[in-house]
């Protein structure tokens, strides 16, 4: 969840059907159009002043309804209206990363190249909005094979709508078909950066198109000699520092 030093605040200002709002932002295109859409008044007339950010990790890429609550009063009274998100409204104000239940299916040969991936996925959202978050965006380009399945659906529960949370879907999509990946390698007996090395996908696996920029291949040979990967031991709990058991991957 996305809680900033920097707390969310504003300054909403109307003068005629001009508003004018001071406020931390990732989007300022995109916050200035929902105020737009908000008060109906044209996008031109909306000036959005963010010269900070701060803090915000995805949580200050969007409007929400506590902008829309200043910037009412600030019309109904006349007067600007500042309003400041306490700490414990950063959990309610606004929405962080959606919880997801996901399941990865790999068909592998003894040699642990990848026959097929089945991801099945659902994520959460609020009854009153949506979001999706895309857990087949990275599935579906690591790793080369010719058959590929990814379903998705999307749960309403009684939750603040979800939001972005660094890099929004990217994270969760990974952790999904890298954990896989890492159960694979162990099932076949192959080391977890080698078998990532045999299945590289060398184009897009979707759209059968050469990459523009790829340098995955070089960064898994960087890290592995940075931090010494060759001295990993295989063996599950077989690496300690004195009583700690050490994880290594």
């Amino acid at each position: 969840y996305q809680a900033p030093m920097e707390p969310h605040g504003l300054i909403a200002h109307w003068q005629g059907d001009r508003l004018t709002v001071w406020e931390p932002s990732q989007w300022l295109d995109g916050m200035a159009r929902t105020y737009a859409e908000w008060f109906g008044v044209p996008f031109e007339n909306v000036r959005l002043v963010s010269p900070f950010i701060g803090g915000g990790f995805g949580s200050k890429a969007f409007a929400y309804g506590y902008g829309a609550v200043a910037a009412m009063a600030a019309k109904m009274l006349g007067r600007p209206v500042k309003l400041v998100v306490t700490r414990p409204q950063t959990f309610t104000a606004y929405g962080g990363r959606a919880a997801t239940r996901q399941t990865v299916a790999l068909g592998a040969n003894a040699e642990g190249r990848i026959q097929s991936i089945v991801h099945r996925g659902v994520n959460e959202t609020s009854v009153d909005g949506m979001w999706v978050e895309p857990l087949g965006s990275v599935t579906s380009i690591m790793y080369a094979t010719p058959n590929f399945s990814s379903r998705q659906n999307v749960v309403r529960v009684n939750t603040v709508v979800p939001g972005a949370l660094r890099a929004p879907g990217e994270n969760p999509s990974a952790f999904g078909i890298e954990s896989a990946i890492d159960e694979l390698a162990y099932e076949v007996g192959i080391d977890p950066l080698e078998i990532r090395l045999r299945n590289y996908a060398e184009q897009d696996p979707e759209a059968k198109k050469p990459w523009s920029t790829r340098q995955l291949r070089e960064a898994f040979a960087a890290g592995a000699e940075a931090f010494g990967w060759s001295k990993r031991s295989p063996e599950p709990r077989s690496m300690r520092d004195g009583n700690q058991l050490i994880g290594w991957g």
